[in-house]
């Protein structure tokens, strides 16, 4: 959308740069509706909205709209945790089994707590994650047993592999093993009804009417061949593979339309992948580009929305040489993820359709990713950290602990994410690649966009939420300093200027 928008809420004069970057936003097509606060001291100087909450522009944003953030969720899960340090019921250094016994299975016997918080458990993902169904994750004994029984996918404590969905059952585990509470109770019970702080880890019914909901990107074509490409190539040297298709001979299509069509060619005992068409394919997968994650379907055992399946993706020719194009999809998928690297065992999904608009999923505890809030309430939460602990004269955790935050984990490449991290106790730090006006400084952010920053320097703490999600290339975020997706960037950066921090 690129039509004016008015834009509402509280904007001290001094950050006007910060509203008219909210505004360019808004103007340069980037956003639907968002939302964008900054606390000082624990003082909102900045809290704004605008927009809409749905993709026609029917219907606006409004002061109480609140939306999933996705891994935004990570840094109130984060809090939950240390406050649990704090009063002596988590020690980072002990083993996760001393907690949780049946966490001692498959070599997992030493993994520390810290080692859970900073992402280098090796349990990056589920190994059961392209074989259940995604529904599985609303059920938490079924999660945690999955975790608690399966292997490290490298030795842990060595390198960080980011837990995207898993993090929030293992630090949610812990506290629900010493407190007795899941993580969202304790979470509303010590933090958010003390605070009035509108944020959701499980969302009661009562809150749906506020929700707007999440608005995907198209992909970034020029990834796909990389990623599909490299399961292929996996699949290759997979004698389980070599065997399927030693006497097959098949050639097929998956087309996204306009020039982004790929060729997969099995002959003579291998697959060939390249970028182009083909004639005469044996079948055609054809897929829109706003719906091209339905060609994941392909790579997935899955069959839990056949109405979307079927809506989304045309499948053009003979029924059984579909049907044996499938089975060996999902083979090679299998294949690929129990011989490639970690980032393949993440990338292959384990579903298709977004499910961040279903009441199951809203209702559900996913402390990693399925938290609910507004710029306004991801600020407050940031406020605790950036204020050292003690806001609204009421304090949450001490000093000394928040500050073991701060303290460097591991800094190198990840595993799962494309560039360095630096991590602390499951927060991101300022890098050489990414420095910030003040070293102690923390942040992440969330799938699609959203971010939260506490500057305890400053005192500064920083929400953004909106619900257009984009997908950015690997060029345009390693522009960004300040987070990682552009108009957040745009934004947090305005706000130091205007505070002469940079």
């Amino acid at each position: 959308m690129t039509n004016k928008v008015e834009i509402h809420g509280l904007c001290e004069p001094r950050f006007e740069a910060v509203k008219e970057a909210f505004t360019k936003n808004f103007e340069e097509g980037m956003e639907v509706g968002a939302s964008f606060a900054v606390t000082i001291n624990g003082k909102y100087v900045i809290d704004i909205w605008g927009g809409y909450i749905d993709r026609e522009t029917t219907q606006p944003w409004e002061k109480d709209t609140i939306c999933n953030v996705y891994s935004t969720t990570k840094v109130p899960t984060v809090l939950c945790t240390m406050m649990c340090v704090d009063r002596g019921l988590l020690d980072l250094d002990e083993k996760v089994a001393k907690y949780w016994p049946e966490f001692a299975q498959n070599g997992k016997e030493n993994i520390l707590v810290r080692q859970i918080l900073s992402h280098t458990s090796g349990l990056a993902g589920f190994e059961e994650r392209a074989t259940i169904s995604p529904k599985a994750l609303y059920d938490w004994e079924k999660a945690t047993s999955l975790l608690a029984a399966q292997k490290p996918w490298w030795e842990p404590g060595t390198k960080s592999g980011y837990h995207a969905i898993t993090h929030g059952y293992l630090l949610g585990e812990l506290v629900r093993r010493v407190t007795g509470k899941t993580l969202g109770t304790f979470f509303k019970e010590e933090i958010a009804d003390p605070l009035n702080i509108d944020f959701h880890i499980g969302l009661a019914e009562e809150h749906v009417p506020r929700v707007t909901k999440l608005i995907p990107d198209r992909p970034i074509m020029e990834y796909i061949p990389l990623l599909i490409g490299g399961v292929f190539t996996i699949a290759n040297n997979s004698e389980v593979v070599k065997k399927e298709i030693e006497s097959l001979d098949k050639k097929i299509m998956l087309d996204y339309g306009d020039e982004d069509q790929f060729a997969v060619i099995i002959s003579n005992g291998k697959i060939e992948f390249k970028t182009g068409k083909i004639d005469n394919p044996d079948c055609s997968f054809i897929a829109s580009k706003e719906r091209a994650g339905v060609m994941n379907w392909l790579f997935s055992s899955l069959n839990e929305e056949p109405d979307y399946i079927s809506e989304n993706l045309k499948m053009e020719g003979k029924p059984e040489d579909i049907n044996q194009v499938k089975k060996l999809f999902e083979l090679i998928a299998l294949e690929a993820r129990r011989l490639g690297p970690v980032g393949i065992k993440m990338a292959i999904p384990g579903g298709i359709r977004d499910m961040s608009g279903d009441r199951e999923w809203q209702a559900a505890e996913i402390p990693a990713a399925n938290g609910h809030g507004n710029a306004r309430s991801v600020a407050k939460v940031a406020s605790i950290i950036a204020c050292e602990g003690e806001l609204d004269d009421i304090r949450f955790i001490s000093q000394e602990t928040l500050e073991k935050i701060l303290e460097e984990q591991i800094y190198g490449r990840d595993l799962v994410m494309p560039y360095p991290l630096r991590w602390g106790l499951g927060v991101g730090l300022p890098t050489k690649e990414r420095p910030r006006p003040n070293p102690r400084t923390c942040f992440w952010g969330g799938a699609g966009g959203s971010a939260i920053s506490m500057d305890l320097d400053a005192k500064i703490g920083i929400g953004y939420v909106m619900n257009q999600m984009r997908n950015q290339t690997l060029q345009e975020t390693a522009a960004n300093m300040f987070h990682s997706d552009t108009r957040g960037n745009r934004l947090i950066k305005a706000t130091y200027e205007s505070l002469g921090l940079i």
